[in-house]
């Protein structure tokens, strides 16, 4: 239902009456804005105080995450080009659920050229769900090629160690062949920060080829490691880290977010001990939000279970597309390179990081 003038009018006030804060009321009135509206909020919005913008923002994205009937996405549009850096980092955020392939140009330009380090980064972040959508076919072809491409050359290049990684994280979901080996040199870095991406892209690529690394990793001293870590065995379904994971569940009292995330990996792991250990801690529960997590991660075992003895019926198959020798559908990202050395494309992240660091001083 379109808004009426009238009722937009108290909108564009209220955005101005910096007395008082934003009403919840309205909120929702900037989900699917109609042409006009949007053209009248553009004619006010450079007006209104940065920090009225990122307040609204966020509430606007806080909104969006529980409520799935709202859609800020046209004017998430518009403001990724505000002038204030926060704005257009949350706007990008704002974004996290558009499959809009006209974006991809957009991302790429901010990832690629934003005078902020942290809009670069999110841009890189947000350039994950396409690289998802291309291994797909959701996403044409160029658009596919293209977009890996700039991640990969984002990941070998220069940029500032947070934007690189957040762009290794979303070539995580990609088949290019060279993906692996930038995962892997990631794995071999000092910076526990690279870790935690490389695990990150882990946990997205569908390969458990990864599993020595992930499950030598659950013992980290890090919290930011052990928690991709836990992750990503659960996301990789690996069976040989449950009785860790187990461990785990016993060991860790006093960290909420580790916790919840071992009891979620479980889960997707599976298995009548997991079921077992969820249902005695249920009973036994007296943390409202850990006993309705476990409510979901026992629906979500369960929801597992029959696949259980399907075996390895069609999950070959589906592992294949991950590990095809067939890279013509990036031939033509290869072909200047057909010649060089496999070093040529070792990327010393040591040596980036400390040109970085020259530069910076």
């Amino acid at each position: 239902m379109s808004k009426s003038p009238s009722k937009f009018n108290d909108v564009l006030e209220a955005l101005e009456n910096y007395n008082q804060p934003f009403p919840n009321r309205l909120m929702r009135d900037f989900s699917d804005l109609t042409p006009v509206n949007l053209h009248e909020l553009k004619n006010f919005w450079p007006s209104i105080k940065t920090e009225r913008k990122v307040s609204l923002l966020e509430d606007l994205e806080n909104i969006a995450e529980s409520d799935t009937l709202v859609s800020f996405d046209e004017f998430a549009k518009y403001t990724l080009t505000d002038p204030d850096p926060a704005v257009r980092v949350l706007s990008i955020r704002l974004l996290w659920e558009c499959e809009d392939p006209r974006l991809i140009t957009t991302f790429t330009e901010m990832m690629l050229s934003d005078n902020a380090e942290d809009v670069r980064a999110a841009a890189a972040s947000a350039m994950g769900k396409y690289v998802l959508l291309g291994e797909l076919d959701s996403i044409t072809e160029s658009l596919r090629i293209s977009s890996v491409q700039n991640l990969i050359d984002v990941v070998k290049g220069d940029d500032l160690p947070m934007v690189r990684r957040r762009a290794l994280e979303s070539l995580g979901y990609s088949s290019h062949p060279k993906v692996a080996d930038l995962i892997l040199q990631a794995t071999e870095q000092k910076d526990s920060q690279w870790m935690t991406s490389a695990l990150y892209a882990i946990a997205r690529s569908a390969d458990d080829k990864w599993s020595n690394i992930v499950i030598n990793h659950l013992d980290s001293k890090d919290s930011e490691v052990l928690f991709e870590a836990i992750r990503a065995a659960g996301e990789l379904e690996l069976e040989d880290a449950r009785d860790t994971l187990l461990e785990k569940l016993d060991e860790i009292t006093d960290d909420e977010d580790l916790r919840l995330a071992v009891i979620w990996s479980l889960s997707q792991i599976g298995g009548d001990v997991v079921k077992k250990k969820f249902e005695d801690l249920a009973e036994k529960c007296t943390d409202e939000e850990e006993a309705e997590w476990l409510d979901k991660a026992i629906d979500n075992l369960e929801l597992g279970q029959p696949l259980e003895n399907m075996g390895m019926i069609d999950f070959e198959a589906d592992k294949s597309a991950f590990e095809s020798d067939d890279l013509s559908d990036y031939e033509d990202l290869d072909e200047d390179e057909e010649d060089e050395d496999e070093d040529e494309d070792y990327v010393d992240f040591d040596e980036l990081e400390l040109s970085e660091g020259e530069e910076e001083e």
